[in-house]
């Protein structure tokens, strides 16, 4: 071998195993991809940075400390039907203000609400609507109130605590029961109803605001709470029977019981949609005028079980919005009437798996899809 020969062996062989490993190097992409995965599964790098955030806010912004404790994020990777799956997260910002009368019969409040999906690559949002709202609310209650006691009853009561007690050191389990069932019952709350009306304003778009519109409302919500357990109003809790059973086969409730505050509340009205930017509705219609539509929600949540430390909670909405008046050219486009349905598996150290179905106003087209993340409640990161 000559001498040239010779040394290019040489330092082929001292830079070859370098070069083939720097090809085997991550691309930038990569990294990046890999270290939002990282950061989007490990809560506890999260919480310690916002917790140390939040700390240095307090100290020198008390306001903004006070509106970013409210805001809870979800972080989750979430896939439609033949559609790679999207890293992301969904929001929530939900505050207000309220006053409610000495009597406990009326109540007003100011709320901020602030809810959406975001999608890291935009392409890949299958929930692609954003909802900020200001909204005034007025609600009405009819019972709620605690049984009210002759002075003998009043007596009866303070009584059954003493002789609860001289039981519980008996260890007389069964007299403590009968006790407690009289406890109960003198100091059982009526069920409560509920109806309220709602003036709104919010702004509704997609996650890169390329599609926006101004909508104003008025709402009636409606809803009840099955306080008395001796009353037939918790029998009609029908979303909860399911879940009732598996309190009971978890050993969470010793009975079969339907949890009287997890009634379904319902929201319906009028909307008047303001367009301001909407390149599908303007293509298909050849204008963007103002129109109103109807809108009716309902919303339910319920515990599932207690396993250990762990809660675990069921919660569903349902959406529905109808234009009024839709042209033809609308209604064969899809785009007069939209359906949204979705429903969450939580449990209360952050982990969540969630299912939707249908879509919302800025949505392409009707689609399932799942998620799969971790919830962030930054108002509880000190706790």
């Amino acid at each position: 071998m000559g001498r040239r020969n010779y040394w290019a062996a040489v330092i082929l062989g001292m830079i070859g195993p370098l070069f083939l490993q720097a090809q085997s190097l991550p691309t930038l992409k990569q990294v990046k991809d890999s270290l939002l995965q990282k950061v989007a599964g490990n809560p506890d790098l999260l919480n310690d940075a916002m917790g140390k955030y939040l700390l240095s806010l307090k100290a020198n912004d008390e306001r903004a400390y006070t509106f970013i404790r409210d805001l809870n994020l979800n972080f989750k990777t979430f896939q439609a039907e033949n559609q790679t799956p999207g890293l992301g997260f969904s929001y929530k910002y939900d505050n207000s203000w309220s006053k409610i009368n000495a009597a406990g019969t009326k109540s007003q409040s100011w709320n901020i609400n602030l809810a959406g999906n975001v999608a890291f690559k935009k392409i890949y949002n299958p929930s692609n609507f954003l909802e900020s709202k200001g909204q005034y609310n007025g609600t009405f209650f009819w019972g709620g109130f605690s049984r009210k006691n002759t002075k003998a009853e009043s007596d009866r009561l303070f009584q059954d605590f003493t002789d609860l007690s001289a039981a519980n050191r008996a260890h007389d389990a069964a007299k403590a029961e009968a006790i407690r069932k009289d406890a109960d019952f003198l100091t059982r709350m009526t069920d409560q109803y509920y109806l309220g009306v709602n003036g709104s304003a919010s702004f509704e778009s997609n996650q890169d605001f390329s599609k926006h519109q101004f909508v104003p409302s008025l709402l009636i919500n409606a809803g009840a709470k099955a306080w008395d357990k001796e009353e037939a109003l918790q029998w009609f809790n029908f979303p909860d029977y399911p879940f009732a059973f598996l309190r009971m086969l978890t050993g969470t409730s010793k009975n079969f019981e339907l949890a009287g505050a997890s009634f379904p509340s319902v929201l319906g009205g009028l909307d008047y949609v303001i367009p301001g930017q909407d390149s599908l509705r303007k293509a298909v219609s050849g204008k963007l005028d103002p129109y109103t539509r109807l809108r009716f929600e309902a919303a339910f949540k319920t515990e599932v079980a207690a396993i250990g430390k762990q809660v675990i909670w069921f919660s569903a909405d349902y959406r529905w919005f109808h234009q009024l008046g839709a042209g033809q050219a609308l209604v064969n486009a899809h785009i007069d009437e939209f359906n949204y349905f979705t429903c969450n598996l939580a449990s209360n150290n952050g982990f969540f798996v969630n299912y939707s179905s249908g879509k919302l106003p800025f949505d392409v087209k009707s689609s399932s899809v799942y998620g799969v993340g971790f919830r962030y409640d930054l108002g509880n990161w000190g706790k």
